[in-house]
């Protein structure tokens, strides 16, 4: 059984990425570059959405550090994103279409955002959340930050290696991907020591709450609607 970190594609991001993988298979010939601009600047706005902008409602929280990250992590997405999709020609889109399609899934007929992580990480926070369930979240702050730390580094190889891997940037852009990508790793794992240990019992079950039901295994997400 595999398992996976996934969310429900919002509308807009739903339609494009069904229109982009569309176009691939119609082979277009019309330049698809902004397309492609504007559906990875959605799919990353939904990633940090979930992963921090939600995060913080679930925890019912005013957690700046990870409002702040967000941010921060849009602007230097947005910008590398420019740079390397803005001149590709439609033979070279067609690898992050198929990065996309890599990711898609679906579940009760909707379109949804996927990674892969390991079942050991997912048993990891199955164990935290039930602690955290009992209402010993607060002793518990340093096994979910453990596991929050090696999420990190799993969706950084999924959102981000993977991604850029598929485009085969040359050496100015791989540069410039590798600058973007300590940016993020650091970002995150910082944000993320920094606020776990001073988290309360309720904001510990709040995000126990929200981060369990975007751990999902097969048979609850499929690969054809």
């Amino acid at each position: 059984m595999s398992a996976y970190f996934a969310f429900k594609a919002e509308p807009g991001l739903a339609t494009d990425l069904e229109y982009v993988l569309a176009r691939l298979d119609e082979h277009s010939p019309e330049p698809q570059a902004d397309l492609y601009v504007k559906m990875s600047m959605e799919f990353t706005d939904s990633v940090l959405k979930t992963i921090l902008l939600d995060l913080v409602k679930a925890m019912g929280s005013k957690s700046g550090i990870l409002e702040q990250l967000a941010s921060v992590l849009r602007g230097t997405m947005h910008m590398l994103l420019r740079q390397l999709l803005s001149k590709r020609s439609n033979s070279e889109l067609e690898k992050a279409a198929m990065y996309v399609h890599a990711r898609r899934r679906y579940r009760n007929g909707d379109v949804y955002i996927a990674i892969p992580i390991p079942d050991s990480l997912r048993t990891h926070f199955e164990t935290v959340f039930t602690e955290i369930d009992a209402g010993r979240g607060e002793s518990n702050r340093e096994e979910l930050r453990l596991a929050m730390s090696q999420f990190v580094d799993q969706a950084v190889t999924s959102y981000f290696d993977e991604f850029v891997a598929a485009l085969q940037p040359g050496f100015i852009l791989g540069k410039a991907a590798g600058m973007a990508r300590a940016t993020i790793a650091k970002g995150a794992h910082a944000a993320m020591n920094k606020m776990i240990p001073h988290l309360t019992q309720a904001e510990l079950q709040g995000m126990a709450d929200y981060f369990d039901q975007l751990l999902l295994s097969d048979p609850e997400i499929t690969l054809k609607p």
